[in-house]
């Protein structure tokens, strides 16, 4: 079968996924054994460009208007209405948050008829005007919702998320490998916060070039800055975007930076795990020439070389007299997560 992989908001390119996981239809899970997707959200946010009304959204799904209300409303908590509204506020939250463009473009793409209109639903929404939540750059785009529907930025239409793990709840491998990554790669940027820029900019004994054709790492700086950067543009490779900014390499801005590609890889590494697209391909349009890779190929591709740059971090903080920040073990985060008891006197 072919996997329908969305390289901007116009273009679509299909290549082939090895072995047949599932059938796409307009970026979403038709038909799969284990992880079905009902068309009725498919239908209100299938495609979110479209204009369309209840009538509409009734008459598609071949039932009358009040039984398409009270059935979605059964079934998801809200109505199809609003519904569809809070995922055009997400998708806006996104592109506040990710793209340049003015406001009221976005507020006119959100079915919005005024700049004003818009601004009030999404400081109701997210607690804050558009423009203060852009100056803010903050983690996530998601609305709290009675049901797991969101908007997805990979596929661009809505679907239904895997619920997050709850205390207490397992992890898989998949689970430890990304989040011990995030937790180590959060305390490695905090230490080096610590240190001035001639420390973070000192040559390193033995320049770090764990990829060939990449640029040598020779610095503190480098080797942090390169850890950020993979999740930058594999992301965007992913979402068919043009490559991250880079040009500021600065503690703050590295930490920022991380934060906000670490949420997008996380949620990209989630949807292949839930829907089994290991084996998938998708088409990388930053090589040049572009280049096919497997989403389970380039998600190992990160973890390895992820670890690789967290130990040489490590060495390199040491050669400053930093050593608080372990030595790489995931069991280590793994401790940090029980609950601390006091010993009774």
């Amino acid at each position: 079968m072919y996997l329908p992989i969305y390289l901007s908001t116009n273009t679509a390119i299909s290549v082939k996924s090895i072995p047949p996981t599932s059938a796409m239809i307009g970026g979403m899970t038709q038909e799969t054994s284990t992880h079905p997707v009902d068309p009725l959200t498919h239908l209100v946010g299938g495609n979110l460009d479209e204009p369309t009304d209840g009538a509409a959204l009734a008459e598609a799904a071949n039932y009358s208007r009040f039984y398409f209300q009270r059935l979605f409303r059964e079934r998801t908590g809200e109505t199809p209405g609003d519904c569809r509204r809070r995922l055009l506020l997400e998708r806006a939250a996104y592109q506040l948050r990710h793209t340049k463009r003015p406001i009221t473009d976005i507020a006119l793409e959100a079915n919005f008829d005024s700049l004003e209109g818009f601004s009030r639903a999404f400081r109701r929404g997210f607690g804050l005007s558009p423009s203060h939540y852009r100056r803010l750059e903050p983690f996530g785009w998601l609305l709290a919702a009675p049901n797991d529907i969101h908007y997805d930025p990979v596929i661009g239409a809505a679907v239904r998320l895997a619920q997050p793990r709850t205390e207490g709840g397992t992890m898989d491998l998949t689970d430890r490998l990304i989040d011990h990554d995030l937790w180590l790669t959060r305390r490695l940027l905090d230490a080096a916060g610590t240190l001035t820029d001639a420390q973070l900019d000192a040559p390193l004994p033995q320049p770090e070039h764990p990829i060939t054709f990449e640029q040598p790492e020779k610095t503190l700086r480098d080797v942090l800055a390169r850890m950020v950067f993979t999740k930058e543009v594999w992301v965007s490779a992913v979402q068919g975007r043009p490559g991250a900014d880079v040009s500021d390499a600065s503690i703050p801005k590295l930490r920022q930076r991380m934060e906000a590609a670490y949420g997008e890889f996380r949620a990209i590494v989630n949807r292949v795990r839930t829907e089994q697209l290991w084996d998938a391909e998708f088409v990388d349009m930053l090589c040049e020439p572009p280049e096919t890779f497997t989403y389970g190929g380039m998600i190992a591709h990160v973890v390895t070389f992820s670890a690789y740059r967290r130990s040489a971090a490590i060495r390199a903080l040491a050669r400053h007299g930093v050593t608080g920040v372990g030595y790489g073990d995931p069991i280590e985060w793994e401790l940090s997560l029980k609950p601390k008891t006091i010993d009774a006197k």
